[in-house]
């Protein structure tokens, strides 16, 4: 018997975070459970910990799509840090209209892996964190409906089914294939993984809010004008500086950018949900 449904996420730019409390929200109403209990491992100190479920429980895990698979820098404390213990599972990828590849399918095995029996998957579309124009305004209020009802429909399938756990059938390689490569704007492979966010000193107001919602901490809070770890280019520091101070200048960076723009943009791409 499902007492406990939880909202589980990493969500840098807060799309991710939308979608899964939506989900949750609307499954928890249907099972009669209560408040959603929410995890939110985006912070460096949200991961420290090992994160174990039960059997009571049933679980939203959701991780936004990066070059295609779950984000290298914290897929490894999905795959050692969070155990099912026969929870019921749902996996949720969101991605920023160019396409999921496998991340959805590793999200997936991952948790099947560690002991979650699965219940569904989806696979949601949301604003690409390095573009205003690609899949903007999403998730929609339509999109998060279609969340909500998805939520419901997975409550209901285990309270009515006598088989709720059965194996998905989810687009994606097993195993999953090697990370989308990205392309400059001529085609040419993009090289920007020593990229970091720049600042404008002059409108700076050293606040401290960049270094707060780094998911790597690597924004010093003390002299927030050095990046002295990795950067995953999340954008969380660009879309949450109140003075618009911090920006990307990386050549290959906005190339690919721009190239994503000019192929991917003005797609409308449906969710996709699998029960």
């Amino acid at each position: 018997m499902i007492k406990n449904v939880w909202a589980v996420y990493f969500s840098p730019d807060g799309s991710t975070e939308r979608v899964a409390r939506q989900i949750a929200q609307a499954a928890a109403q249907t099972l009669g459970t209560g408040e959603v209990l929410i995890c939110d491992w985006t912070l460096p100190g949200q991961r420290e910990k090992e994160l174990t479920f039960s059997e009571e429980d049933l679980v939203v895990l959701a991780s936004p799509t990066y070059a295609g698979r779950v984000p290298n820098k914290v897929m490894p404390f999905v795959r050692d840090g969070i155990k099912g213990g026969g929870a019921a599972g749902i996996a949720v990828a969101a991605y920023g209209n160019r396409s999921y590849d496998d991340a959805l399918m590793e999200l997936y095995l991952l948790m099947k892996d560690n002991g979650f029996r699965m219940a569904g998957a989806g696979a949601v579309v949301c604003r690409h964190v390095m573009s205003e124009i690609l899949a903007a305004g999403r998730p929609s209020e339509e999109d998060l409906k279609e969340a909500a009802v998805f939520g419901r429909q997975i409550a209901d399938k285990i309270l009515h089914n006598d088989a709720p756990f059965s194996d998905l059938m989810i687009p994606g390689n097993q195993p999953v294939g090697p990370y989308y490569k990205p392309l400059e704007e001529d085609g040419r492979p993009a090289s920007f993984l020593k990229a970091k966010p720049q600042l404008n000193p002059e409108i700076c107001d050293k606040c401290g809010i960049c270094a707060s919602v780094c998911p790597m901490g690597s924004i010093n809070p003390e002299n927030v004008e050095e990046v002295t770890g990795v950067c995953i280019k999340c954008h969380a520091c660009v879309r949450k500086c109140p003075m618009h101070a911090r920006y990307f200048d990386d050549p290959s960076l906005l190339s690919h950018i721009r190239m994503l723009e000019k192929n991917y943009a003005g797609r409308e791409l449906p969710n996709e949900w699998y029960l």
